[in-house]
């Protein structure tokens, strides 16, 4: 954009024709049709822009306004001694000597003004470098969120503010707010209290004055900061996105290693990965835009001859990690340990469970005790208060495990179940309980071929337990392989999030999410269904922001990025010990939950679905 000046318009005097006067004897009178003169002049250098004038016909000058800087990044000034004119005259008018050829408009031109009759007036033509008044602010970007409405008003009035509104399209905002970067005119300047003098951004989680100063040092435009909540709706889902996505290659920047990083856990606004290999080594990033954080997890009274492959989140924030524990060829210890982290991940976590394999606790596994435990692990309620429940999956059991908790301590002995739906079940396998204590209710994958999943509603029954009929579309076509699920409740919903592939194709999972209501039936997946990473809703991809072939929108072996090569296969059946991951958690505003799906050695994304009505 180049600065632009306006023609200041001449006040002209008025031409009265007096009725006894021939019209031969007519003269030119001073000023007439000198409203239509407009001379625009330009540099040597630069002939796509033309600078306009103003006009001084009392004291004979026209001044050609430059900008001081003629670039809006570059303090380049224009060559004053090196422009030409070009000029629009009332009719009969001519300027002599002419105005063509190249002038120095520093020193001036002298030229005169000759008007129909002969009559003529000296003018001198110049050119003056003059600095901007513009002081607005012409965007602003919330550097850590690509999701965000501003809307900016300027004064409407002298003396008046203007204003700069943020709406709250995500619960990923209020990080956000921290970074803004603002556009504002050319060469003008930023005063707030809350700018960071290095990189230029702006807080705006204070809600600061912000006043821009235009380059002449003189105009000045305040702008008030406000942060609002758009409609929220009262049941149901409103706006959709993603919030990041990678592909994982070999040597990231993040840490990820070759069948070691395979499971998730959220807590506050960090998203941690597992570490097989070494828990106090697990990967932390922030959950809302998938950078690296320089965060360690504290592992203190840890086991360091134990792997802590399976970790995950209770609904009330806190962290838990368990023990894998290979019984098949008694390579590990028997002793199965947990443990979770009631004050945050910085702070060390609390031993909440040790019992041998061989003890009273697992008399109910006497028929499954060469087994791997612990691939995965998930909770509902909150393990230091009240009930909650940990559930896993174990190799070809074909049943879910259930370690019951009240208040941080184990509340009977280890339950087994199967309820019915098919069986088969992988080391993907996993199960998302919908209930925090018994009679219970959760959802299993098969986590292999079949691409099943199995829905078994809170009872008692031995037989309550169907396989959910796999939707027609948005969905990955038979056979299909399932990495992983998760289940939350929010806003009246009870939203089932399936990681899912193509069989033939184990490299490409995509994610998908449906509110299965609170009695669901085989049909309620593909009758529930929401929105898919790959095809987004039933509108198609536009309708979600993010979706589609990308990072953000599948996990896959092929790279997206040229000269890449993709961190390993990941393939499923139990040879590799295939792995995945789907996790939600909730915002703490509780206006949004956010979804991730890890495909370990592939990719890694996270989407957000929310209350706001947009």
């Amino acid at each position: 954009m180049k600065l632009k000046y306006l023609l200041l318009g001449l006040v002209s005097s008025a031409f009265l024709l007096p009725s006894c006067v021939e019209v031969d004897e007519l003269k030119p009178q001073e000023g007439v049709g000198l409203q239509q003169l407009n001379v625009k002049g330009y540099l040597v250098s630069d002939p796509t822009y033309l600078y306009d004038s103003e006009i001084d016909e009392a004291n004979g000058t026209i001044t050609v306004k430059v900008p001081y800087y003629i670039s809006d990044v570059d303090p380049i000034m224009g060559d004053l001694t090196q422009m030409k004119l070009e000029a629009e005259l009332p009719s009969g008018y001519i300027f002599s000597p002419i105005l063509s050829g190249i002038h120095d408009l520093a020193a001036g031109f002298q030229t005169n003004l000759v008007d129909p009759r002969g009559g003529s007036r000296p003018f001198t033509i110049k050119a003056e470098a003059v600095k901007s008044d513009a002081a607005r602010v012409i965007s602003a970007k919330l550097t850590e969120s690509e999701r965000t409405a501003v809307v900016i008003t300027d004064p409407e009035n002298e003396g008046e503010h203007g204003k700069i509104v943020v709406a709250k399209t995500s619960s990923s905002i209020d990080g956000a707010l921290h970074e803004v970067a603002l556009t504002v005119s050319p060469w003008a300047t930023v005063t707030c209290s809350s700018i960071d003098p290095i990189t230029g951004y702006v807080d705006f989680s204070v809600m600061p004055e912000i006043t821009i100063t235009a380059q002449n040092g003189v105009d000045k435009t305040v702008y008030d900061v406000s942060v609002e909540t758009p409609e929220i709706l009262p049941n149901g889902i409103g706006y959709i996105s993603a919030l990041w996505g990678f592909q994982i290659y070999e040597g990231n920047e993040y840490g990820f290693e070759k069948a070691n990083n395979t499971t998730m856990a959220v807590v506050d606004d960090y998203l941690i990965i597992s570490n097989f290999k070494s828990a106090g080594d697990m990967i932390v990033l922030d959950r809302f835009n998938g950078k690296k954080l320089d965060v360690k997890v504290n592992t203190t009274g840890m086991p360091t001859d134990r792997q802590f492959r399976a970790i995950c989140h209770d609904d009330a924030n806190h962290m838990i990690a368990a023990s894998y524990t290979d019984n098949s060829t008694m390579t590990t210890p028997t002793a199965v340990r947990i443990f979770a982290w009631k004050d945050g991940i910085e702070n060390p976590p609390t031993s909440i469970f040790w019992a041998d394999w061989n003890g009273e606790y697992f008399a109910a596994a006497s028929g499954y005790k060469t087994r791997e435990l612990f691939h995965n692990v998930n909770c509902r309620g909150d393990i230091f208060n009240g009930d909650a429940v940990i559930t896993t999956t174990v190799l070809q059991s074909y049943r879910c495990w259930f370690f019951q908790f009240k208040d941080g301590k184990p509340d009977g002995n280890l339950s087994i179940e199967y309820a019915g739906g098919m069986v088969s079940m992988w080391a993907s396998s996993n199960c998302a309980p919908m209930t925090n204590k018994a009679p219970y209710g959760y959802i299993w994958h098969t986590g292999n071929f079949r691409g099943t999943v199995v829905c078994v509603p809170a009872g008692t029954s031995a037989t309550r337990g169907f396989n959910f009929d796999q939707p027609s579309s948005h969905w990955w076509a038979g056979p299909t392989n399932t990495r992983s699920c998760d289940y939350i409740e929010f806003n009246g919903c009870n939203l089932l999030a399936v990681s899912n592939g193509n069989h033939a194709q184990t490299s490409a999972q995509r994610l998908y999410v449906a509110n299965i209501g609170p009695s669901p039936s085989a049909s309620s997946l593909k009758d529930g269904f929401i929105f898919d990473s790959r095809e987004g809703n039933a509108a198609g991809t536009a309708g979600i922001p993010g979706t589609g072939y990308s990072p953000t929108g599948m996990t896959s072996a092929y790279t997206y990025e040229t000269g890449k090569v993709v961190l390993g296969d990941n393939f499923d059946e139990p040879v590799n010990r295939a792995m995945g991951d789907v996790k939600f958690a909730r915002s703490s505003d509780g206006n949004a939950v956010q979804v991730y799906m890890l495909t370990p050695d592939q990719g890694i994304f996270a989407y957000e679905l929310t209350r706001f009505d947009l």
